[in-house]
């Protein structure tokens, strides 16, 4: 359940990223220019630049608060590879704005980027459902779920088109493609079984054990959604804006 933080950190991180050109923009954020042959490494100054802001939100950039980052209702899993039904409810998180780009790179005309995205910690709350098999048991169950997580790393690349719309270039997204790879952890299902606390510590204890394991079951449906969802917070912000607004020359 826990990665679907990451990749919404990393939306929010995009939408940030976007937002940064736009007009009226606080001191603190710094313009990057298509042509500049380091324009990575200013992309990556800008939105760290931006990240002591991010706990209390960015007014002028209509940006929400990351601390605690409400995510809200997500269907996990529907069926999945193993037949597993999990819902997340109400899910705030906690650590979002301690991200760090790792490494970033671009094409010469600032139409692709491609990010390394690491969040050292995350703590997260919320309520859960769960049905089905994983890891070779049975698990049903709805409640509270608190987890703790370290080190997660996301893959993102983002590719952006040109069209031309009454003489004016805008830019719009064209491709966007997320990879995890799960960092360490741990989670807590309370009212596994009806409340039955030595199932419920078993299930608790397995999952933990084999947590890499655990989180690589449910990634990809994860990925896959949140790509889209990602994908339409992106377009609604790209359609605001001209190309050489968003990336003067």
């Amino acid at each position: 359940m826990e990665p679907q933080v990451l990749v919404f950190s990393i939306a929010l991180i995009a939408t940030i990223f976007c937002s940064a050109f736009a007009a009226k923009m606080p001191d603190y954020i710094q313009i990057c220019h298509r042509s500049d042959p380091k324009i990575a490494e200013c992309v990556k100054k800008t939105v760290h630049s931006i990240r002591p802001h991010l706990a209390n939100g960015i007014e002028e950039l209509s940006v929400p608060a990351m601390e605690p980052l409400y995510i809200g209702d997500l269907n996990i899993l529907e069926g999945g590879s193993s037949g597993i039904n999990v819902r997340v409810k109400k899910l705030n998180v906690w650590g979002s704005s301690n991200f760090e780009i790792k490494k970033i790179r671009s094409s010469e005309d600032a139409k692709r980027f491609d990010f390394e995205l690491i969040l050292p910690y995350l703590h997260g709350e919320g309520n859960y459902n769960i049905n089905g098999q994983l890891l070779g048991l049975t698990l049903r169950g709805n409640g509270p779920f608190t987890g703790n997580f370290t080190n997660f790393y996301a893959f993102v690349k983002v590719i952006f088109e040109v069209r031309t719309v009454n003489d004016v270039e805008m830019i719009g997204l064209k491709d966007l493609d997320v990879k995890i790879r799960t960092g360490t952890g741990s989670i807590h299902l309370q009212n596994l079984f009806g409340n039955d606390k030595t199932l419920g510590d078993i299930i608790n204890e397995t999952i933990n054990q084999n947590f890499e394991l655990f989180t690589n079951e449910v990634i990809q449906p994860i990925e896959r959604a949140l790509e889209k969802k990602f994908s339409s917070v992106a377009s609604k912000i790209l359609d605001s804006f001209s190309y050489n607004e968003l990336f003067p020359v």
